[in-house]
């Protein structure tokens, strides 16, 4: 199996990727790149591979998009309470849950990756049941009990290496090469690919928490966030194969 993680940023020099592949009791960082351009991305999503992570919001509320529709044709907002206007039902249940409030898709400079990401992802499932899913790295070293808090940015280098030691101490399947260590303890982007792949997997077999019956047509329109479960990390090695 082939799974694919994409940091995505509004500009090229911030969007990373990774490349995972995977064999019974072990997985190999086969790439890991910086800098991706919108033909990068193309390629990338036109390649062949199982399950590509996309750490971006894939669609906006519903409510927000109605709202900005009526307001448009002079009509009064929709009577809604605000937090339906700033966060997607995946971004609400996540809040509800204590696992901490998602970045605002339509209030906050998030909107300008997920604009880039819109572009290029036209058609795409975004429910996560097709070949891509939502991923939010931070989500999911929290859950898998990894550093998940301030490695980000050139003044947190110590914490970003301190996350990679854990990372790969609680994966020791992984196979780096030195040049990709060196990579992902310098630069947060292409940590965040990494995980995003990781969680890839983790959607493709069936370790992630799955979408609510009755919130499926708001993860079809709105998008939702793969949240892998508890211990899964040291369940992606191995035999396992996508359900179904």
């Amino acid at each position: 199996m082939i799974t694919v993680g994409i940091d995505m940023a509004s500009q090229a020099p911030r969007t990373a990727s990774c490349e995972l592949r995977w064999r019974p009791g072990s997985v190999e960082l086969a790439e890991l790149r910086v800098g991706l351009d919108d033909q990068d991305l193309r390629s990338l999503l036109e390649a062949p591979s199982d399950k590509i992570g996309i750490d971006v919001p894939l669609g906006w509320p519903a409510d927000f998009v109605e709202a900005v529709g009526r307001q448009f044709r002079g009509e009064p907002l929709p009577d809604v309470p605000l937090k339906n206007l700033t966060h997607r039902a995946t971004d609400r249940a996540l809040g509800e849950a204590g696992c901490g409030w998602p970045l605002s898709v339509s209030t906050d400079r998030l909107a300008y990756p997920a604009l880039r990401a819109a572009r290029l992802l036209t058609g795409v499932d975004r429910s996560g049941a097709g070949q891509v899913v939502e991923v939010y790295p931070a989500l999911a070293l929290r859950v898998w009990g990894l550093p998940h808090g301030r490695y980000k940015g050139a003044g947190n280098r110590d914490a970003l290496g301190a996350l990679i030691r854990a990372l790969t101490g609680a994966l020791p399947a992984l196979e780096l090469t030195e040049g990709h260590e060196a990579m992902l303890r310098s630069d947060d982007n292409a940590t965040d690919a990494m995980v995003a792949a990781l969680v890839a997997r983790a959607a493709a077999v069936g370790l992630c928490t799955p979408v609510p019956p009755d919130q499926t047509e708001a993860a079809h329109r709105e998008g939702w966030i793969a949240t892998p479960l508890p211990h899964s990390l040291g369940l992606l090695v191995g035999g396992a194969t996508p359900p179904g």
